[in-house]
């Protein structure tokens, strides 16, 4: 199997990958989507909530917030991550008002909004963050992972936009003659850089195809 990159960034990965098959790019793309260790906040208790949305409602907005991580927390015995927040309105809520415990954490998006807190309201919580994987939550997914076949008309040069309009206007015909190239796309959240995403997905296939083996 070969690898060329043709676009990267702190947040997208373009890869073509020749000599694979349909089975395998599932594979990755289950394996970085669903696959992938992540923190993510999963317990909160609320010591006081006056605000317009349900304690059930700001967990799971919480839950949703990604947190980047220093990969040291991830081999503790008992890997956790504490946060709290004590505000009172009025005030817009955002994820920078976390309150983290501890080092090696960092809340991203930082400008997310969580809730709106007006006049006499407040709202004050712990939180927990655990790990997990996007299987379990998509709460814990790392990013997106897409891919679809090679053009045959692509010269190797272009774009993810213009391989996009290329695939468009090509016949079904035509794509099934490339069945061994694709196009891998990989979004990150930003817990991981997309070539972590990608790495950490050929090691967590890797594992998976072993198991089989063995059984």
């Amino acid at each position: 199997m070969k690898l060329k990159e043709i676009y990267s960034d702190d947040n997208e990965l373009h890869v073509i990958v020749e000599d694979s098959g349909e089975s395998f790019m599932n594979l990755i793309r289950r394996a970085s989507s669903f696959g992938i260790k992540t923190f993510a906040i999963e317990d909160v208790t609320f010591n006081q909530n006056n605000s317009a949305l349900y304690d059930e409602i700001l967990a799971h907005r919480l839950g949703l917030l990604p947190l980047k991580v220093n990969k040291d927390i991830f081999t503790l015995k008992k890997p956790e991550l504490h946060f709290t927040l004590n505000v009172e309105g009025p005030k817009v809520v955002r994820a920078s008002d976390l309150v983290t415990k501890g080092k090696g954490v960092e809340v991203l998006n930082p400008h997310t909004p969580i809730v709106v807190l007006s006049k006499d309201q407040k709202l004050e919580f712990t939180a927990t963050a655990i790990i997990g994987t996007g299987v379990e939550h998509s709460k814990w997914s790392a990013g997106n992972v897409f891919y679809f076949r090679y053009p045959s008309a692509a010269k190797g040069n272009e774009s993810l936009e213009e391989l996009r309009k290329m695939i468009d206007s090509e016949p079904i015909g035509k794509l099934k003659n490339q069945p061994t190239k694709f196009i891998l796309v990989v979004e990150s959240w930003g817990q991981l850089t997309p070539k972590e995403m990608l790495n950490a997905a050929f090691e967590d296939a890797k594992a998976s195809l072993k198991e089989i083996k063995l059984k």
